[in-house]
């Protein structure tokens, strides 16, 4: 018995140390990534942001032409309200220009209404679709690093980019040798 004892001793202890090098060896596969820099300097996010851009254009040039609808009636009311005020004209016809202009107040109003919807809802769209950008795009990337993880064999993968609440970095240092960033880079741009 005490025999057996000694063998069910040794054999617990080549697993716990079998055990601890497993554990050991996993704990060497953790790595880090700086995801804002991945993204920031993936190829895709740099098209994506020039095509934000031009919609961007877009929308102030669509912009333009509404408000220069709104200028235009604006410029028509002044001239009404001068002219209802021009004591050379007829009491009927000053009138006349009084009730002109008045329908132009609410015609400047309709078109400053049409200005704050069309604002609202291209910003509102805008911010949408960047959001969907970025999101896409983070969604590409941490493919390819969760392909590179698993291809290496590795436990874990962090960001070392990102904050605390407070503010601090969440990660106070990185070994450069654990540092995957560069390697995502190239796999990212590849092509």
């Amino acid at each position: 018995m005490r025999m057996g004892g000694r063998m069910g001793g040794w054999m617990m202890a080549a697993w716990l140390a079998a055990s601890l090098a497993g554990a050991q060896e996993r704990r060497a596969g953790v790595v880090f990534v700086n995801l804002d820099r991945c993204f920031n300097e993936y190829y895709k996010t740099r098209v994506a942001d020039a095509q934000l851009k031009a919609q961007a254009r877009e929308f102030e040039e669509e912009l333009k032409s509404i408000a220069g609808e709104l200028e235009r009636l604006q410029g028509e009311f002044n001239s009404l309200r001068e002219e209802s005020l021009n004591s050379a004209l007829s009491d009927e016809v000053r009138a006349a220009k009084r009730a002109a202009a008045e329908e132009k107040v609410l015609a400047i109003r309709e078109q400053e209404g049409r200005v704050q919807s069309f604002r609202e809802r291209r910003s509102k769209q805008l911010e949408e679709q960047s959001r969907r950008m970025r999101r896409g795009l983070v969604g590409e990337i941490k493919e390819v690093i969760q392909k590179y993880a698993r291809e290496r064999g590795l436990t874990a993968v962090l960001d070392s980019s990102g904050t605390t609440f407070n503010g601090v970095e969440a990660v106070l240092y990185v070994d450069p040798r654990s540092d995957i960033t560069d390697e995502i880079l190239q796999e990212l741009n590849k092509g």
